[in-house]
């Protein structure tokens, strides 16, 4: 699990390095070897820059994923949840104490 972790975090860290600057770089290098046309060129910036954008959010919704059902499997308690049964327990301490009196 531990390995899997850093694997993630550094392929986050590598999907992030992607900047738009460095899209329009590599695509700038592509046009000067011919393999595009500069009307392609910026075409390739967007589709490219889209498809890094995509990546993100598939690999952060992955992450999310794994994260979530670890907390689900070490059956922690949600900020909510907590709040919600102090509220009943107070409920109930009031029902009792007026029942006692």
């Amino acid at each position: 699990m531990d390995d899997f972790l850093k694997k993630t975090m550094h392929f986050g860290l590598g999907l992030f390095d992607y900047t738009k600057e460095k899209v329009e770089s590599l695509v700038q290098e592509m046009i000067k070897r011919g393999e595009l046309s500069q009307q392609e060129g910026s075409q390739a910036v967007e589709e490219l820059w889209a498809k890094a954008k995509k990546e993100q959010s598939a690999f952060w919704d992955r992450v999310k994923e794994y994260v979530g059902k670890i907390v689900e499997d070490m059956a922690l308690v949600r900020r909510s949840e907590l709040k919600a049964l102090e509220e009943r327990l107070t409920a109930l301490e009031k029902k009792v104490a007026g029942e006692s009196e």
